[in-house]
């Protein structure tokens, strides 16, 4: 396939350009030569950050996840990135569908290169089992991802450093999903618990949370599609998950906001993240400049090219202030570094995405371009979320457990900052003066949901609500089989305090078909490999 072809794994580049500042220490440039590769410790530890670098790239966790239109996040009417913000796109789309599939590929490709090569290295054998682990879950996590937007995909068993044998066919969704429980199960087995590893790398945990959400993806996937009842991958995902929660290792960030704000990077909520770096290093991101509150960039404005649907704000309950603000906000930073907040209900001003903020720019060497907030892939709040889905779908029904795991991020959101209000939560005051208001959102029970349909609604929105932002949506709508249905509930449906639905939804809810549940395979990978098949629709 295109991807592959004319790339030859040169993890002299990894080494001296890539990964990440916070846990690469540099081989010197005196041995980083092919000829000398993998021959060393250094080595090993190099080519294994080299494949963290991964992740920062656009088509990974850079930004292009970040345009896929859902029920609560939309691209800017001026910018549908090639029709991807009204599911108008095409296998032809270079905007986002081909630099998903072809940096994940990248990405693979450079793990492999890891999981071949390592093991040949003489060093310690238990750091060598880790070093390897590490670069198998994050094949996992890639070609997780890949599954997800693609359905069937090629799998790589190895690394690719010749232009042989690159016609490779689609293995199927099962085979794939195989592929990745082995790649996480031995991760498990030899990754560092999270006091044993440094922020940013892969651990126990890591392995544990996504494959939680390996297994509840699964068997939601297969209830959807009557293949089954999923109850066996749900078992496993509630096992998995409840494994994290007693562990003990993680724990929710007192203030909502905290789990994001740049001051608070590496906090005990994170369980897996992608890190950048600001000052110069190359490894600064774009985050907060696609989503962010929109105003000039030098204030701590965004561009506002992934904004908020007017939908995204109603579904919070009235209580529950500081997550919806701080997520779905009305608001917008002016040229003059303020923030005005007083914005009527009905007033064009976009409702924006706010979690990966910049404002207010607290940082004298601030550069918009260059941000170094890192980008959460697994928090404690998805791993409770996991937990609480897999043992409704177990028990037809929610049980005390569920409740627990649901009433830890109600009781999170009761601790305000400050005054409590939005305008005070707007300007994010530093030092926190927390307060825990016992009237906001009180402990649900069996007495509010009792069986399993009403439950399972209530966790679909407070997964929206929790982690909306953060590009779960599209999965989790995809994998209930609630895409369609979702986006074009919106073309008719009035939200509270407004006077018409959704602006300018009709086109993208006449657009959304059965078929957008999975992406296309960019036309250029079809064209170079007679071994691919198109997915159907497109």
């Amino acid at each position: 396939m295109q991807t592959l072809n004319y790339i030859f794994i040169l993890l002299v580049i990894s080494i001296l350009f890539g990964g990440c500042q916070d846990f690469l220490e540099e081989v010197p440039r005196s041995e980083a030569s092919p000829e000398n590769f993998y021959k060393t410790p250094e080595h090993a530890e190099a080519a294994v950050v080299g494949a963290y670098n991964a992740l920062q790239r656009n088509g990974v966790y850079g930004h292009k996840q970040q345009y896929l239109t859902t029920d609560i996040i939309r691209c800017a009417t001026w910018n549908t990135q090639g029709g991807i913000g009204t599911y108008s796109f095409s296998a032809e789309n270079t905007q986002v569908v081909s630099p998903i599939w072809t940096e994940h590929f990248k990405g693979i490709n450079e793990a492999n290169a890891a999981i071949t090569n390592v093991p040949n290295v003489e060093m310690d054998e238990d750091r060598r089992n880790t070093l390897v682990a590490e670069a198998r879950f994050l094949k996992a996590l890639l070609y997780f991802n890949l599954v997800r937007y693609y359905g069937d995909v090629p799998y790589m068993e190895k690394e690719t450093s010749s232009l042989d044998n690159l016609e490779v066919p689609r293995e199927p969704v099962d085979y794939v999903y195989d592929k990745i429980i082995a790649d996480l199960e031995f991760g498990i087995e030899h990754l560092d618990m999270k006091e044993e590893s440094v922020p940013g790398r892969a651990t126990i945990g890591s392995a544990k949370s996504l494959l939680a959400m390996v297994y509840l993806t699964r068997g939601s996937m297969t209830k959807r599609d009557g293949k089954g009842d999923g109850m066996a991958d749900f078992q496993m995902a509630a096992n998995l998950s409840g494994e994290v929660i007693t562990d003990g290792n993680y724990q929710l960030c007192d203030y909502f906001p905290d789990a994001f704000i740049v001051e608070n990077k590496n906090n005990d909520e994170i369980i897996f993240d992608v890190q950048y770096k600001s000052g110069g290093l190359n490894e600064g991101n774009y985050i907060g400049m696609i989503m962010g509150l929109q105003g000039p960039p030098a204030k701590g404005g965004s561009w506002g090219n992934v904004i908020s649907t007017q939908y995204f704000h109603t579904i919070y309950e009235p209580s529950d202030m500081v997550r919806q603000e701080w997520t779905s906000c009305h608001v917008r930073v002016q040229g003059n570094g303020t923030l005005k907040t007083d914005y009527p209900e009905m007033h064009w001003e976009s409702w924006k995405i706010g979690k990966y903020r910049r404002y207010p720019v607290r940082n004298p060497d601030f550069v918009f371009s260059d941000y170094d907030i890192h980008w959460p892939v697994l928090r404690y709040a998805d791993v409770l979320l996991i937990y609480a889905e897999a043992l409704n779908e177990l028990n037809n029904g929610p049980n005390d457990e569920v409740f627990m795991a649901l009433n830890e991020l109600r009781k999170r959101v009761r601790n305000v900052n400050g005054d409590a209000t939005r305008e005070y939560l707007h300007e994010d005051y530093l030092p926190r003066d927390l307060t825990y208001d016992a009237n906001i959102l009180p402990d649900i029970s069996a007495a509010d949901y009792s069986d399993y349909e009403s439950m399972k609604e209530y966790i679909m929105l407070e997964r929206a609500r929790e982690l909306g932002g953060e590009c779960k949506r599209w999965f989790d709508l995809v994998r209930w089989g609630k895409l369609v249905d979702n986006i074009k509930f919106l073309a008719t449906y009035t939200p509270p305090g407004r006077t018409r639905p959704e602006d300018a939804w009709a086109t993208t809810a006449n657009n959304v078909s059965d078929h957008h549940m999975l992406l296309p395979i960019p036309i250029s990978e079809i064209n170079a490999n007679p071994a691919l098949e198109q997915n159907p629709g497109y």
